[in-house]
């Protein structure tokens, strides 16, 4: 069976739907990335949720816990159509961004059920930590899964790169953006990560422009 045989075998319409829910992803992440700065209600600034009330942050975790799972989707599309070729450590860099992405969508469910609770409660320290690990284990994997995906020659087009460029976002912008506390850097990088998204997804359901 020829590469090209086998390649359309794998773009199969599930595999156009993965592509198609991470791209999803991107138009989410970007409209709540623009939305977070938006003060509703009369909350306490040391309250977990602010500047949100309990009602409104609670819908936006669960939508970012979806954009999460959505991100995830892009991933195993690109897997099923051998992006990083035949690397291993490709391969296992972007199931450990996977990984991540679970992570983060176990923490956005985590953060929406802790709403009320102050910003320095125990566990609110312990959802910051897993929002923290998980972030690393899917820059982690999405960096060196990148690395492979541009060594391996398979995925065509101008944003062959943008699976490694996901995973160097969170460490240059998000975690900063995160550890600063500042709420409009932390939009900014959330933005910017969510847009990423978009192109990611698209080029999967097109079959990554492969030749």
């Amino acid at each position: 069976m020829s590469d090209t045989t086998a390649c359309q075998k794998r773009h199969s319409v599930p595999t156009r739907g993965l592509g198609l829910a991470c791209a999803a992803s991107g138009v989410i992440g970007t409209a709540l990335a623009l939305l977070m700065g938006v003060h509703v209600g009369d909350v306490p600034e040391t309250q977990w949720s602010y500047p949100h009330t309990r009602g409104v942050f609670v819908v936006e975790a669960v939508l970012l816990a979806l954009m999460h799972l959505m991100q995830g989707a892009g991933f195993v599309g690109a897997l099923r159509l051998g992006a990083p070729g035949n690397s291993r450590p490709g391969r296992v860099g972007l199931w450990v961004a996977l990984l991540g992405l679970v992570g983060l969508a176990v923490a956005e469910v985590w953060s929406g059920l802790i709403a009320d609770e102050a910003d320095d409660s125990s566990v609110a320290a312990t959802v910051s930590g897993l929002f923290g690990i998980s972030s690393i284990v899917f820059a982690l994997g999405a960096i060196v899964g990148g690395v492979a995906v541009l060594r391996a020659g398979v995925w065509q087009g101008p944003w062959r790169w943008v699976v490694f460029a996901t995973g160097l976002v969170i460490v240059a912008l998000v975690t900063p953006a995160n550890i600063s506390g500042d709420p409009g850097l932390r939009q900014v990088a959330l933005l910017i990560w969510s847009v990423l998204f978009i192109p990611l997804g698209l080029d999967v359901a097109k079959g990554l422009h492969r030749r």
